[in-house]
């Protein structure tokens, strides 16, 4: 079965509700390259292309390829469904600029508990949409009686191109000196048990130059006296952290919000790497096994490695 994925637009809506998106929310927004190993078919991983906030479920674009899914993109666009019929056939009809086709589709996510809800079709890796996504500007999608959305297209193009060359199974020399692996995914808890694919906020696409050191800049840790003092600030400027875990143990990943309240990401046996997509001025912290605080770090203004090696904190008799 497909791996199905969350498509909420706004989460403080109703699950049933449905809106376009706010000034705020498209401000916020940005394009990813996902990956994560799949069970089926063994030795293979699942490749996701989003555009939606980063370290949420708020997602407007979604294309998935590998695993259970196959070589062939499954897309799905965000869309009110909610005086459409569940898995109704329609006509997606795509504009942008001198762009212009219909394809078919189907409505997808109508009675999902979580709000999932939009416009699913497949495309090809040749398909002349990914190019025409590649140029920029805006798409511009609907159904006959509908009303039209935008999909802003700022920012996806080598998004676009790491997608479509890992779908193809090819090298795309443009990337040759971009594209690395990743050692271990984020992956959400809430997206594990819910089995979406989208609200995991995997980032795969890390970037190593060609000599294979480090792509981005090192990053110092905060002492965890900080705790309280320091929160993420603002969400304007896109960029990635890679946490190496160089400890002697596991360590869990936590974002600390803008209200100071940490929220679990995700966790790293000792040897693991993450990428996780951020913004400049957000708060992490690296906890041990039992959620003891160890260090924290702040997103700058680029993207950046911080290497965890600090040790858990020592357990004593009077912690049992």
């Amino acid at each position: 079965m497909p791996i199905r994925s969350l498509l909420a637009l706004f989460l403080a809506t109703s699950l049933t509700a449905a809106a376009p998106p706010s000034a705020l929310a498209e401000e916020q927004m940005s394009w990813t390259v996902n990956s994560y190993p799949s069970d089926f078919p063994e030795e293979t991983d699942t490749v996701i292309l989003t555009y939606g906030i980063p370290e949420t479920d708020a997602v407007a674009f979604e294309a998935v390829c590998g695993g259970p899914d196959g070589s062939t993109p499954r897309v799905v666009f965000w869309y009110d469904t909610v005086d459409l019929t569940a898995n109704e056939d329609v006509v997606l009809s795509l504009s942008a600029e001198d762009f212009a086709d219909d394809v078919p589709a189907k409505v997808y996510g109508k009675d999902a508990e979580v709000g999932v809800s939009g416009l699913e079709a497949t495309f090809s890796v040749s398909a002349p949409i990914w190019q025409v996504m590649k140029q920029g500007g805006v798409l511009t999608y609907g159904i006959a009686g509908g009303q039209f959305q935008k999909l802003q297209l700022s920012g996806a193009q080598s998004m676009l191109r790491k997608f479509t060359a890992a779908c193809s199974g090819e090298t795309d020399p443009v990337l040759a000196g971009e594209v690395g692996t990743t050692d271990s995914l984020v992956r959400d808890p809430t997206a594990r048990t819910i089995g979406s694919s989208v609200a995991s906020s995997l980032m795969a696409a890390a970037s190593v130059p060609p000599d294979g050191s480090a792509a981005s800049a090192k990053v110092d840790a905060v002492s965890c006296t900080q705790f309280g003092k320091i929160r993420s600030m603002q969400s304007k400027v896109p960029v990635t952290m890679t946490f190496v875990n160089k400890s002697d143990g596991y360590r869990g990943i936590v974002w600390i919000d803008t209200e100071g309240t940490p929220i679990d990401n995700t966790g790293l046996n000792r040897g693991e790497t993450a990428i996780v997509p951020t913004f400049e001025t957000h708060a992490w912290m690296i906890t041990d096994g039992p959620g003891n605080c160890i260090e924290m770090v702040v997103a700058g203004n680029e993207d950046a490695t911080f290497d965890i090696t600090a040790p858990a904190p020592a357990q004593g008799p009077e912690n049992d």
